[in-house]
């Protein structure tokens, strides 16, 4: 009967062809020209069963869960989703006025600079308050579980 292709042949023919087994499968090559990467331009993945959030400084083919990710795309920011960042002293100071329920609320958020990708895991029932130690300008992302990921920069 028809089924999936012995495994055994398959890895030979990725090892020739010098791509990883996932892109072979896919008919989808990865290829990442700046090889020291540039954290500024970040993927951002969500796994949609497990809600896994995963970080790629560069192309990458990700997968969780048996599902291959798409990097998310921002979003537009609407009046639900509007942010407010005060820098006080060394800090930003950012929060937003967001449902927090068990089904609908806000993930995490992340603050991207030229050296450093900060990451605050948020919790449904608990505030949106959050604080980045300033490291100049860069991208602020957070991410809603109903309506995708926005990004400001800062």
């Amino acid at each position: 009967g028809k089924g999936l292709p012995d495994i055994s042949l398959i890895e030979p023919l990725a090892a020739i062809l010098k791509v990883s087994l996932p892109e072979l499968l896919s008919g989808e090559q990865i290829i990442n020209t700046n090889r020291s990467a540039n954290i500024m331009k970040s993927n951002l993945y969500v796994c949609p069963i497990c809600g896994n959030i995963l970080h790629a400084t560069g192309s990458a083919m990700i997968s969780c869960c048996g599902v291959t990710l798409p990097s998310l795309e921002n979003e537009q920011v609407d009046d639900e989703h509007q942010i407010s960042c005060e820098k006080i002293e060394n800090e930003y100071f950012v929060s937003l006025h967001h449902p927090m329920t068990k089904n609908h609320y806000i993930s995490f958020m992340a603050y991207c600079t030229g050296e450093r990708f900060e990451l605050v895991k948020l919790y449904p029932e608990s505030s949106i308050e959050v604080r980045f130690f300033c490291r100049g300008h860069g991208l602020l992302y957070w991410y809603c579980n109903h309506h995708g990921l926005f990004m400001k920069k800062i």
